[in-house]
């Protein structure tokens, strides 16, 4: 199995702490669509919960938004990691392109929560928060998050760099031709609400032939999972 194959790096004063993983999307919220009709739906939850397996063993204490294909408010994801306490947030994407640029753009990247700089930031938050049903008008939503608590902001970058690093040693360990399409700040609606360093991770691009291919593949998902846990181990080594 793959998840034994990474040594465990878990930290001593990680044990008893609370990580809430949320699959993105779910129920008639498909999200993003690949070549084959593969949903992202699907693939957010089986990573989820590969990551929820892999992060229980280590000695951490998790809970997911949702464990079946149910949908969610995008609200409601952080209420329950603020209900429970938790100390992580991570909540689990994957991207898409439009047809005509499906061959040339795939890699993964991930995000967190900040007022967004680039445009790439903004297109992919603008996907995500599609299912929000927060209507403010663009120059609230600009000085909202302006608002956003600093620490936790700088924390979630800490937590974001660690969960990229860890991604990507695990997956290269398999395919040396994946793209490291970096550590970016977006205004994703999903993280708002959480009152912890909080990412949102996009696993790769399901519009990209190879990619999404990998996706759907059982030992991929779970070299995933492997990396996104590897990077919590790192946070709390670094963090304590």
């Amino acid at each position: 199995k793959v998840t034994n194959q990474v040594q465990n790096t878990t930290p001593k004063n990680a044990i008893n702490k609370t990580i809430v993983i949320d699959a993105g999307h779910g129920g008639d919220d498909v999200g993003a669509v690949g070549p084959n009709k593969e949903y992202e739906k699907v693939i957010n939850l089986e990573v989820a919960k590969y990551l929820d397996n892999i992060l229980k063993q280590r000695g951490y204490k998790v809970y997911l938004t949702r464990s079946t294909d149910k949908f969610i408010k995008v609200m409601d994801r952080t209420i329950l990691a603020n209900e429970k306490n938790a100390d992580l947030f991570i909540s689990v994407h994957t991207n898409a392109v439009p047809k005509e640029k499906a061959n040339e753009v795939d890699g993964i990247e991930t995000f967190f929560l900040s007022p967004a700089r680039s445009e790439r930031a903004k297109r992919v938050a603008e996907l995500e928060n599609k299912t929000d049903i927060r209507e403010m008008s663009n120059s609230s939503k600009d000085v909202f998050l302006e608002s956003l608590n600093r620490p936790r902001i700088t924390a979630s970058h800490k937590f974001a760099i660690d969960v990229q690093a860890g991604i990507l040693q695990s997956t290269r360990s398999k395919y040396k031709d994946i793209k490291d399409s970096g550590v970016r700040e977006g205004p994703f609606w999903v993280l708002v609400g959480a009152q912890m360093p909080s990412i949102l991770v996009e696993l790769g691009y399901i519009s990209h032939p190879t990619e999404s291919k990998r996706l759907y593949d059982k030992d991929y998902q779970q070299l995933l999972a492997n990396g996104i846990a590897n990077g919590v181990d790192s946070y709390f080594s670094k963090n304590p």
